[in-house]
């Protein structure tokens, strides 16, 4: 039989698991710690769990009167799981907001009402079976990546009603091992460091001069192109010699910090005569008042010759690789600027606020790197 000492002592562990009192009675540790008072009944030939209340609002001493009196009881009610459906929107209302992309929100929502509810929505979730969450993975067809995205998403419901002490044990652990594997993604294709300055000096051909100064700027800023495209002129800082990407706009949601050299400074200079009006820095001439899209820039590429040879995001990439290879920074330095993620909250904490007069020096060197070798390949003017 259980004691309070017991009780107490109890931790959670990787899965969950039973403390057993007396006459079927039973605590249930969830891995996330909680504790519930619990006993399994049969009933018609089914099976089910009643739950009798949480520890330490119900105490040992009140869980087993209760136990008893429902033992006691002429007709006991099997209680049942919630449905899957129900389980899925409270793992959603608590998964969502965390998710930055409202498009993502939107598509995590929409795979579950298309593929599981159809088949497991309105199933008790502790009563479905591991044929059913096949089957309905199945029911995606030949769309792998997309097969791959239920399945994570059905699993993450199920892990979630594992946390939340709803069930003890689920059958959705590595659903996903039933399906036709992803293929690996390839790296986004970067010209190397040699073919630098040669790109550049087609995008300074490039015809549509917010475009070239779009690309122009993504190479000496290396940014994500979403961070780029949402550039605002309010966003600057330090009589423009610094811009402070804001963390709403950034993949790791805290603000990121841009030195802004020489080069860059002009390119700006070019684009307020421009767009110094709007609030957006590349404001797009064939829609006022709206972004340049990323397939502008892409595109673009793409017409300069660099199809299958360069994307917008290979300008990180070239980067990374010179900066790695040639420019005696330390990598730690290089990754902050990159915007990488930390994996020691410590050191992340630390490099914020060490680092920024050396990435100062970072983002000049490498804008001087590029001008050179842009300025490398130039023909003179007489010829």
């Amino acid at each position: 039989m259980l004691t309070v000492k017991a009780i107490e002592a109890a931790k959670p562990r990787d899965k969950g698991y039973k403390l057993a009192d007396s006459g079927g009675l039973y605590l249930f540790i969830t891995p996330a710690g909680g504790k519930s008072w619990r006993a399994n009944f049969a009933k018609d030939g089914k099976q089910g769990t009643k739950t009798y209340g949480k520890y330490p609002e119900l105490s040992l001493t009140d869980a087993r009167r209760a136990h008893q009196s429902s033992r006691s009881a002429p007709e006991l009610e099997l209680q049942t799981t919630p449905t899957f459906k129900t389980v899925a929107k409270e793992w959603l209302l608590k998964h969502l907001p965390g998710l930055s992309n409202p498009k993502h929100r939107g598509q995590v929502e929409a795979t579950l009402e298309r593929f599981a509810y159809p088949s497991i929505g309105d199933r008790p979730i502790g009563e479905i079976r591991r044929p059913e969450l096949v089957k309905a993975i199945a029911s995606v067809g030949s769309r792998v990546e997309t097969a791959h995205r239920v399945a994570g998403r059905i699993t993450a419901v199920f892990n979630y009603a594992l946390d939340a002490g709803i069930l003890e044990t689920h059958p959705a652990a590595n659903l996903s091992r039933v399906l036709t594997p992803r293929k690996v993604k390839k790296p986004m294709p970067s010209i190397p460091p040699s073919e630098a300055g040669e790109l550049m000096r087609a995008i300074a051909g490039y015809p549509d001069l917010v475009t070239r100064l779009g690309l122009e700027l993504e190479a000496y800023t290396f940014v994500r192109v979403g961070e780029l495209l949402g550039m605002r002129w309010d966003e600057l800082r330090e009589d423009g010699f610094i811009w402070v990407v804001p963390a709403d706009r950034m993949k790791l949601k805290s603000p990121h910090v841009v030195p802004l050299s020489a080069q860059a400074r002009a390119i700006l200079d070019r684009l307020r005569e421009i767009n110094g009006a709007s609030e957006l820095v590349l404001d797009s001439p064939a829609r006022p008042g709206h972004e340049l899209s990323e397939n502008t820039l892409l595109f673009a590429l793409y017409r300069l010759g660099y199809k299958g040879r360069m994307t917008v995001h290979g300008f990180r990439a070239l980067a990374s690789t010179v900066l790695n290879e040639s420019s005696g920074f330390d990598g730690e330095v290089i990754e902050r600027q990159l915007s990488h993620k930390e994996t020691d909250a410590v050191k992340a904490a630390y490099n914020r606020a060490q680092h920024l007069p050396k990435r100062r020096e970072l983002m000049s060197w490498w804008g001087d790197w590029l001008a050179r070798e842009t300025a490398a390949g130039q023909k003179p003017a007489s010829e």
